[in-house]
């Protein structure tokens, strides 16, 4: 599943913005700011979590079932 975009995150940002009364002339600014750097960090976050993590193991740590590694 792919990280949501700034496009969708920025309706939301708004939204959140607009409920806590955050307003003024640079609001829609500010929440296309925040949507960009969230979105980015999400994508990044799922870019990291489909790499396999390289962790290396004892062949004794993997050949219990139930142990961990």
């Amino acid at each position: 599943m792919p990280a949501p975009t700034k496009a969708q995150l920025e309706s939301i940002v708004k939204g959140l913005m607009t409920q806590n009364g955050l307003k003024g002339e640079n609001a829609p600014d500010l929440a296309g700011a925040i949507a960009e750097v969230v979105a980015t960090a999400l994508s990044m976050l799922a870019q990291q979590a489909m790499v396999s993590p390289g962790i290396s193991c004892s062949p004794a740590a993997s050949v219990a079932p139930g142990r961990l590694m």
